[in-house]
């Protein structure tokens, strides 16, 4: 009897009732399953700030809270470049494409940047493009399950790739009922309560150092080596030419990419017009900005309070550090739970559960729309509904269970391998696709194609032979090595040739031809909303 009223016992029973309320919300919120369309996309407009939480939520994905603390933690200022490049990425956005978003309406990123052309090879190339950006980075959003099951005692491989196959299951189940609605719900409530816990952990940081932060970069400094490298660059890609090159390069994929991933643009693209599609954006801008501002801190707290050694067992990207940084706070051990680290695991969890869904229904609607024969166009109320509906949920869960399998046999793999091929796919293939298509020029199926086509074949080549395949500690096979490309990322070739390619081979828009025809999208996206 008395084992069941230990600490530990009592807060994994509340931690079930925590999932066991996630189900039920998604339940609660779930559109008609008869109706295909609900599906994908909301029932009714949201205001601009649910919607901004939802988009510094989708920003913020497990990848940006997890990693890049633990970047910041490991690596230093590197790991604050990093950080403030993701904080820069939504307002970018707001700038540069938010305004033109609405007037490219459409279900899928395919539709949006194929609305000028008719259904057919060009917008099944949009979504390989697509599923090969939200993919990588859905695996990424499942490994840190494997990581936590070290928390809690389990250390060998089998029970850690069991844990990510049961919480991956149910993940896919919540995802698979709430769809649309309960992704959105769910993403709100992520933002919501980090918003809360991390300026609560933030000022447990200071409040350990007294309120100077001279102190704690000093104990941070300290514990890393106290060689001088942790406050400087190259502690994350080394020093030298190459390794300052790497930094830049991996910067401008987060800067460039974090904010323009497909359901993103999405769902700016559902705003109602250009000004609403702004303020959502600069409300996830500020909220994505007051948590980048805290995170800094608890990154250098996670360095003062935890030895490298330690650190280092997890690289550079390590994906519990935030766990390790709550149990020094609340001065428990491995394999114990405290408060702070009970609310760190319902907060991680939920955050796992809103990336997880929203890249699953992104990557479905993928499959369904841009890759199926049915194409984008709306179905009349009727049996073919049900049909719709179908293949829609076979789709998430077709695309859940390859995602949770790959997930849970690459759990050592180290995540900056998954995040590189999205980011890479994201502003080399997807972002000049999408530029283009709101712009002056109309997008042609030749310049869709061979975009798509150059630069997912460069990406893949050299990260193939780059040390994120080979060659390194944490690659995804490090007992070989064939690595010839010195550099994380390819995007210092690929996003060029994306760019030119499609201005190359775009051609300019004709308004009036296109309004003559009927077409509803026959209207330049920018006419009205340049500034």
């Amino acid at each position: 009897m008395n084992d069941f009223l230990e600490p530990r016992f009592l807060v994994v029973c509340l931690f079930m009732l925590f999932i066991a309320a996630c189900l039920f919300l998604a339940m609660w919120v779930s559109p008609d399953l008869r109706i295909g369309d609900g599906f994908f996309r909301e029932g009714k407009q949201l205001g601009a700030v649910p919607t901004g939480l939802a988009v510094a939520s989708e920003v913020m994905p497990t990848a940006a809270v997890l990693y890049l603390l633990g970047t910041v933690a490991f690596s230093g200022l590197d790991g604050v470049i990093l950080l403030l490049c993701a904080a820069a990425s939504p307002v970018l956005m707001r700038s540069w494409l938010a305004g033109r978003l609405p007037a490219a309406r459409g279900r899928t990123f395919g539709a949006m940047v194929t609305r000028h052309l008719p259904h057919g090879s060009a917008k099944r190339w949009v979504g390989i493009a697509c599923l090969v950006a939200v993919v990588p980075l859905l695996i990424g959003q499942l490994q840190p399950l494997g990581h936590a099951a070290q928390l809690i005692g389990l250390s060998d491989p089998f029970s850690r790739r069991l844990v990510v196959v049961l919480a991956g299951g149910l993940i896919l189940a919540c995802a698979t009922i709430g769809a649309a609605r309960g992704a959105t719900m769910h993403q709100i409530g992520t933002a919501a309560s980090f918003l809360v816990i991390a300026p609560v952990m933030a000022a447990m940081v200071l409040l350990r150092f007294h309120g100077d932060i001279g102190t704690l970069l000093e104990t941070a400094e300290r514990q890393q080596g106290g060689t001088g490298e942790y406050l400087g660059t190259g502690g994350l890609f080394g020093g030298g030419i190459a390794g300052h090159l790497d930094l830049l390069s991996y910067a401008g994929c987060v800067l460039v990419g974090a904010a323009f991933l497909p359901h993103i643009a999405v769902r700016l693209a559902g705003s109602p017009d250009a000004r609403s599609a702004r303020r959502a954006a600069g409300v996830g801008a500020a909220a994505l900005g007051f948590l980048v501002g805290t995170a800094m801190f608890l990154g250098f707290g996670i360095a003062a309070l935890i030895g490298r050694e330690e650190l280092a067992q997890e690289g550079p990207f390590g994906g519990v550090n935030l766990a390790l940084l709550a149990m020094a706070l609340d001065g428990s051990e491995s394999g114990d739970v405290g408060k702070l680290m009970f609310f760190i695991m319902c907060s991680v969890f939920l955050t796992i559960l809103a990336s997880a869904s929203v890249l699953l229904l992104s990557g479905a609607a993928s499959i369904v729309h841009d890759l199926g024969r049915g194409g984008d166009v709306e179905v009349e109320p009727d049996a073919r509904r049900d049909r719709g509906a179908v293949r829609a949920r076979l789709a998430m869960v077709g695309l859940g269970v390859f995602s949770i399998l790959i997930a849970a046999l690459t759990i050592d793999v180290s995540p900056q391998f998954w995040l590189v091929l999205t980011y890479t796919e994201t502003v080399s293939t997807l972002l000049p696709l999408l530029v283009f298509s709101l712009g002056k020029r109309t997008m042609t199926a030749a310049a869709i194609k061979y975009c798509v086509l150059s630069t997912t074949a460069i990406n893949l080549v050299l990260i193939f032979f780059s040390p994120l395949t080979s060659g390194a500690a944490h690659a995804l096979f490090p007992h070989a090595d064939w690595s010839m490309w010195p550099l994380t990322s390819p995007s210092i070739l690929s996003v060029p040739t994306g760019f030119l390619i499609c201005r190359a081979l775009s051609r300019r828009s004709q308004p009036d031809k296109d309004a003559a025809s009927g077409n509803e999208y026959g209207h330049p996206a920018t006419a009205t909303l340049r500034h």
